[in-house]
């Protein structure tokens, strides 16, 4: 019996889909510019602390490339701003245009007692990678458990400062039908877990990017993606991979450029232009 889709494809998709999951996660941690020389004080978009937010009424654009060659664009901006329980709350809007394919992401942000805190948006990203799935498989049952998650920056920016993340692993369990051709098809489970490792500010220093230069902190961090896939014809295929992130903010401007180390695949996200 031949199965027209193997484990190994599942898991691919599953894994490509994470790396690119955090280079979104990470759009959203940002900080100020040298536009504001103050790096103790001042907006944070327009709250009332320092925070890791990027500047309402700026859009900045990046270019995603990977170590495959392919490459997309990504606009960040705020969409808007609210006030609750005291603080102000911004949604950030994420397009993306990477593969004549366009997607939208947004999350929420807000700074409190010297720490920014991101919402993570991978409910929305994950829809996508199910997406993805059900072009090749039939999914008959689905389970996601996780949310929500976060980030968390202490805004001061300095070295060791923490950068950690709030919530349980992220875990997906899909139960499957694989179409066989004219034999049917065969039962599959694709067990997935994604794990955030808390890291840190490791450095402050200044690079260069086609937006301009920037003094920015270099933070450290990881996260570690587990897949499990069987059906009912063969043996449980599982991996494990340990993607290792680097990411500079600069004042006002946000991310300024990231790079996500796989064991197959690299992806740098750098600002090319500030609107």
């Amino acid at each position: 019996m031949k199965i027209n889709i193997a484990p190994s494809l599942v898991t691919t998709r599953f894994a490509k889909s994470a790396l690119a999951l955090a280079v979104l996660a990470m759009s959203f941690t940002a900080c100020k510019d040298d536009d504001n020389p103050n790096p103790d004080g001042g907006g944070d978009g327009g709250g009332t602390e320092k925070a890791f937010i990027p500047t309402k009424d700026k859009s900045y654009i990046y270019k995603i490339t990977d170590s495959d060659g392919s490459t997309g664009d990504m606009i960040t901006k705020i969409l808007s701003t609210a006030d609750s329980a005291g603080m102000q709350v911004h949604t950030i809007s994420n397009f993306i245009r990477e593969n004549e394919e366009e997607k939208t992401f947004k999350s929420k942000a807000y700074a409190k007692g010297g720490t920014t805190t991101n919402e993570l948006p991978y409910p929305v990203a994950i829809k996508e990678m199910v997406n993805e799935i059900n072009d090749v498989a039939y999914i008959s049952d689905l389970k996601i458990t996780g949310f929500p998650q976060y980030q968390m920056l202490e805004n001061n920016g300095k070295v060791n400062s923490p950068l950690t993340f709030k919530g349980d692993p992220i875990k997906l369990v899909l139960e499957l039908e694989i179409p066989v051709g004219d034999e049917g098809s065969v039962l599959g489970k694709l067990e997935a877990r994604m794990t955030h490792k808390n890291g840190k500010a490791v450095a402050e220093e200044t690079i260069t990017t086609p937006a301009g230069e920037f003094k920015c902190t270099k933070w450290e961090y990881s996260y570690e993606v587990y897949t499990k896939f069987e059906t009912e014809v063969t043996d449980p295929e599982i991996s494990t991979e340990v993607v290792n992130v680097t990411l500079w903010t600069a004042p006002g401007v946000g991310v300024v450029k990231t790079i996500e180390k796989g064991e197959e695949n690299t992806s740098t996200t750098e600002l090319r232009k500030i609107e």
